[in-house]
C-alpha cells in the first residue's frame, strides 16, 4: 500500500510540476479527456485493443466494465489491461501476471495509476474455476492529479 501511495504522489507531483516540458510529450500520450470518470468499456474497445494472456480479470460496476485485464498463469511477466476516459482507451500493466491480478494489484500506465483492492473473500463462480470478489475498490489517479475511487466487483477466470 505504501508503494501505491508513493506512486500516486509521484505521479501527482509530476503533473503539478508540468510546465514547458508538456511540449516534449506527444499529444497522443496526453489525456485529452476533460472527464475524470472512467467510461464503460464495450466489446469494440476490447476487440480494438487486444490483450495477451491466458486468463482475464475485469472490474465492473453493475453491468459496466471499467477495467479489463489479461495475464498468464505461473509467470512474472506483466499482465496488461485497458481503461477508458470518454472515448480514449488507455493501456496499463501490472507485474506478476494472472496470479498477482487474482488477489488485486496495481496497474501503471504512461499517464495513470490504478489499484484494485479486494475487500471480501473470493466466491467461486462455478465449475469453470472463475473467482468473483463481490466487494472491491478501484482507485485511480491520472497524471493531471484527478483521483477517484469506485466500489464494484473484481472477477477473474477463463
Amino acid at each position: 500500500m505504501l508503494a501505491v501511495a508513493a506512486s500516486l504522489v509521484l505521479l501527482a507531483g509530476c503533473a503539478a510540476n508540468d510546465d514547458s516540458q508538456d511540449d516534449a510529450v506527444s499529444q497522443e500520450s496526453a489525456l485529452s479527456s476533460a472527464s475524470t470518470k472512467l467510461a464503460p468499456l464495450d466489446e469494440q474497445d476490447i476487440a480494438l485493443h487486444p490483450l495477451k494472456g491466458e486468463l482475464i480479470c475485469a472490474f465492473s460496476v453493475g453491468r459496466s466494465t471499467l477495467l479489463y485485464a489479461a495475464g498468464n498463469v505461473g509467470t512474472q511477466a506483466d499482465a496488461h489491461g485497458i481503461l477508458k476516459f470518454a472515448d480514449q482507451v488507455l493501456r496499463v500493466q501490472a507485474p506478476g501476471g494472472f496470479d498477482q491480478m487474482l488477489h488485486g494489484t496495481t496497474f501503471k500506465g504512461e499517464r495513470l495509476v490504478a489499484e484494485v483492492k479486494l475487500t471480501e473473500q473470493a466466491h467461486k463462480a462455478g465449475s469453470d474455476g472463475a473467482s468473483s470478489y463481490p466487494s472491491a475498490t478501484l482507485t485511480y489517479i491520472r497524471s493531471d492529479g484527478a483521483m477517484r475511487s469506485v466500489q464494484g466487483k473484481w472477477e477473474c477466470g477463463p
